[in-house]
């Protein structure tokens, strides 16, 4: 199950409610409801992983940001894949969330250093056969990346082949975030990074103990000694 994101009324309040196996983004205001466009996050290090984590909060409370085609067409713009994805089809839609959900199970496994699914490493490679993103030369200094959503969905399912049939695949950690399941790339010199984000998860995390530290640290009666 997923859920329906709605942004409402006075203030533009959230609500969050379950509506079965979709979900829309709605701006209502004045009665008049308008489409938002989600604005996708890219901190994973890896495109196909960022790609993986269009479907969030999977094991709490998940919802679906690949809702409409339009959102997918928004997310191909968004990573610099292509600047002109052309339409998108309810068909390609649901060939990317296939994609999308292969290669997170296959991140699973690299995680947990397990053999991935036999299925999803075909499906990943069946995927990348297709035509790929080209950069075309304009001028001096000045590129365009070409290519239709399904030349979009080949090359993020070529960078899952690279990712998961490469050395990285051991850099593939877990977020450590209460809520979140994004994957990412674990590039420190130290192989110590826990968070997917340090300025949303990982700062949420350091409030949370801060909290616990200074609730610990309080007497019964919840004030301190002066």
């Amino acid at each position: 199950m997923v859920s329906r994101i709605r942004l409402y009324g006075e203030g533009l309040g959230l609500d969050v409610t379950p509506q079965g196996s979709d979900s829309t983004i709605l701006l209502i205001h004045a009665g008049e409801r308008h489409t938002v466009v989600v604005d996708f996050t890219f901190v994973s290090d890896d495109l196909a992983l960022d790609f993986a984590a269009t479907l969030t909060w999977r094991t709490s409370y998940p919802i679906e940001l690949l809702a409409e085609p339009a959102d997918l067409a928004a997310w191909a713009t968004q990573s610099g894949l292509t600047e002109r994805p052309g339409r998108v089809s309810r068909a390609a839609l649901d060939r990317a969330r296939l994609l999308r959900e292969a290669i997170y199970r296959t991140a699973a496994a690299a995680e947990r250093g397990d053999e991935a699914d036999a299925a999803d490493v075909r499906l990943i490679r069946d995927e990348a056969r297709g035509s790929q993103v080209t950069v075309a030369l304009i001028a001096l200094g000045e590129s365009e990346r070409r290519g239709d959503i399904g030349a979009v969905l080949a090359t993020v399912a070529t960078r899952a082949g690279e990712l998961f049939g490469g050395p990285n695949r051991r850099l593939v950690r877990h977020c450590a975030g209460e809520s979140c399941t994004r994957f990412f790339l674990d590039r420190s010199r130290t192989g110590s990074r826990r968070w997917c984000d340090k300025s949303s998860c990982g700062s949420r995390a350091n409030a949370s103990a801060y909290r616990r530290r200074k609730s610990t640290a309080l007497p019964p009666g919840g004030k301190q000694d002066r």
